[in-house]
């Protein structure tokens, strides 16, 4: 739980639970507990198929690989995320280009989105894929993001790494497109301390992917190799942690939410909030703040003084010293975020009390 006091989002390990699943498997062989486990996935999101992987960013990677991305292709990508959102575009040799958010979910943008298409269709090249992000869980807008991508013939990939559990227009994230990612991280709210999944109703993307995560080696009695594989499976003892919390996902959820109403309860019209519209259920992985100009740092270097871990929001991608030759079609909105934003403790186990405590130090 490194020196803070209040984390700012801190899982324990169910130990109870835990034991109870390995004694479960224990006369087993072990990789049925990822088999389980992607089923377990399969019921929770509504896909018809899940590849357990060890990370969310091995998901983008061989996700986009499903997608046909290759080198020198387009891939359109939020620029107010983690930078997992884009690596992977790079890993396959092909070019990120950054769209900006709106003000009021912080997520793509779709006006610009249409820009971006546009601008690199006059340039020569249309884009082969849209990497859209479900930032700290908040659904972006969907239905006006698949609008244009279906418009223009675009395949989209789901980066749900943060929004596992969320929904748009009632159905999950993660499953309004071709392909989705979801992420299991230590920080997230349901997690196997390492590991993602990437979830689709497209059974031959399923059986690339499956194919691709365990070294590409074929099915035959000796070891066989067609193409190029990676060593991207999640291991059995992720798998094993997945299976013994799955079942609390829906508590896990209702207690972020009840943690961000018990903020905005407080703070009120004092900052300004990530906006849920109508179509939208967020998991509210993390409560974000927008602070005053100038005070976001002050505020952080104060609360963990008193032992508080906070973290600014994402810095756009766009403004990366690792990214900055790349295109990109902004309007401001993140690089505000940026200079305003505060992530606040949101962990499960969070108490009434240390929300308050919070509250105070922002005050």
């Amino acid at each position: 739980m490194n020196d803070f006091t209040i984390p700012l989002s801190y899982t324990p390990i169910p130990m109870e639970d835990l034991l109870s699943v390995l004694q479960t498997y224990s006369n087993r062989n072990h990789n049925d507990l990822v088999t389980d486990f992607e089923k377990s996935i399969c019921e929770v999101s509504g896909a018809k198929f899940a590849i357990a992987l060890n990370s969310g960013t091995a998901a983008i990677h061989l996700g986009l690989k499903a997608l046909d991305v290759q080198e020198r292709d387009i891939v359109l990508v939020s620029t107010f995320t983690y930078v997992a959102s884009v690596n992977p575009i790079r890993y396959l040799g092909a070019v990120p280009f950054f769209i900006d958010s709106c003000p009021d979910d912080w997520n793509m943008d779709p006006v610009l989105l249409e820009a971006g298409v546009e601008q690199c269709i006059r340039s020569g090249k249309k884009p082969k894929a849209i990497i859209v992000v479900h930032t700290y869980g908040m659904p972006a807008k969907m239905s006006e993001i698949k609008k244009i991508a279906d418009h223009y013939q675009i395949a989209i990939l789901e980066d749900a790494a943060e929004a596992m559990g969320s929904t748009y227009a009632g159905r999950p994230v993660g499953t309004l497109a071709e392909i989705g990612i979801l992420s299991f991280n230590n920080n997230k709210l349901f997690t196997t301390y390492g590991g993602g999944a990437l979830v689709t109703n497209n059974q031959a993307v399923a059986v690339k992917v499956n194919l691709w995560a365990g070294q590409s080696r074929d099915n035959q009695p000796f070891y066989e190799h067609r193409e190029i594989g990676f060593n991207y499976k999640m291991s059995p003892l992720n798998a094993a942690v997945g299976l013994a919390q799955i079942e609390s996902l829906s508590k896990k959820i209702s207690r972020r939410r009840e943690i961000f109403s018990s903020y905005r309860r407080q703070l009120g019209e004092k900052v300004r909030w990530q906006v849920e519209d109508a179509a939208c259920f967020s998991n509210r992985w993390i409560t974000a703040v927008l602070l005053r100009e100038g005070v976001a740092s002050e505020v952080q270097n104060n609360l963990a003084l008193e032992g508080i871990e906070t973290r600014p929001v994402w810095k756009p991608m766009h403004l990366q010293p690792v990214f900055r030759e790349f295109g990109s079609c902004v309007n401001g909105t993140s690089e505000n975020l940026f200079g305003l934003g505060l992530c606040l403790p949101s962990g499960g186990d969070l108490t009434p009390d240390e929300v308050n405590e919070v509250c105070r130090g922002i005050r």
